[in-house]
């Protein structure tokens, strides 16, 4: 019997298999297509049929997902980086990803030494490939399903208490730093991000029944939020000059960052504070003022309530430490 197989490619016998039904087949590979898909041509002499399939390496799926994925800039470096350590730990085309081999990515993340936050960063990365690979048929997207996944971190959020808000609000700094100080606050009042507050625009603000709120995009999430000030953060922006086409002033995060721990350390508080705290401060405010707690949500922007009840959490812990320091009376 005498097979050909026409091909304007270089290509190779990778295998030769005999069936006990008395079915030959030789699988023929090539690596020399674009992108380093391997098309196979497979002859089998019993049913004497032929058929093309084209096989595709995780890796370079991923890379393809991740070059014209729609994504922040900041999202396609992790992507690469994912990949990179992808390449590190072993490629393998579509159809061989298992749950072994994802579980075995995982465990070679661990042992290289970067935190478990970027562990559970760089999975889901991984996860959102494979996800458009189901969505394309070229994954069983049970496979990863049976993955255990890392287990997010459980960060000590630090938040500061309405006196010690106060405190800050009171104590004596340079003139020069005001504007910073006013921002921080504003971002103790409204939870807004460092990100969200240095590019909130004074077209952000709005008024509507003599009451001031914001219509801005958040600019973590893209997402396009209205957000309600209470009457701290009116007085604020009400106090600020509207000059140019930004709230606040464009600042150094690193330098916020020193600055505020500074202030911190004339007003004799004992916490290691950021700018992000203020975030923290807002959301635990709410809560301690018995706010339901899928309207902390909204006014966060969480997306999943979960996130929000860390804080709930948060706020009991540091209400049972508070009434275990109340003394203890003993009768004579």
């Amino acid at each position: 019997m005498k097979l050909t197989v026409n091909s304007n490619f270089p290509f190779q016998i990778s295998a030769i298999n005999y069936a006990s039904d008395g079915n030959i087949t030789i699988t023929i590979e090539s690596d020399a297509a674009a992108h380093d898909a391997s098309y196979r041509y497979e002859a089998d002499f019993g049913m004497q049929h032929t058929e093309e399939r084209v096989t595709t390496s995780l890796v370079q799926y991923a890379s393809d997902f991740a070059e014209s994925h729609p994504v922040k800039e900041k999202t396609r470096v992790s992507y690469r980086l994912m990949i990179r350590h992808l390449k590190d730990y072993g490629d393998v085309d579509m159809e061989n990803v298992t749950t072994a081999y994802l579980q075995g990515f995982i465990t070679h993340l661990e042992t290289q030494g970067l935190q478990r936050r970027t562990v559970r960063l760089y999975f889901q990365k991984l996860a959102c490939v494979l996800h458009n690979a189901y969505k394309n048929d070229l994954f069983d997207d049970r496979i990863l399903q049976r993955v255990k996944r890392p287990q997010r971190p459980q960060d000590k959020k630090c938040f500061l208490s309405e006196q010690e808000v106060r405190r800050l609000y009171q104590v004596k700094i340079p003139e020069s730093q005001e504007g910073m100080r006013q921002m921080f606050l504003f971002s103790c009042m409204t939870g807004l991000r460092f990100s969200d507050v240095t590019k909130l625009k004074w077209t952000d603000v709005k008024r509507r029944n003599k009451h001031l709120y914001l219509d801005f995009m958040q600019q973590k999430t893209g997402a396009d939020e209205t957000m309600p000030l209470c009457t701290q953060a009116e007085n604020i922006l009400m106090s600020r000059e509207r000059k140019g086409t930004y709230v606040f002033e464009n600042i150094c995060p690193q330098h916020a960052n020193q600055t505020i721990k500074k202030w911190c350390k004339l007003a004799r508080i004992k916490k290691n504070v950021s700018y992000h705290t203020s975030r923290h401060t807002f959301c635990v405010m709410l809560l301690s003022h018995d706010i339901p707690i899928f309207t902390v949500q909204q006014l966060m922007g969480h997306s999943d309530v979960r996130t929000t009840e860390v804080y709930a959490d948060l706020l009991n812990k540091t209400k049972s430490k508070a009434v275990r320091k109340l003394p203890v009376f003993s009768e004579r």
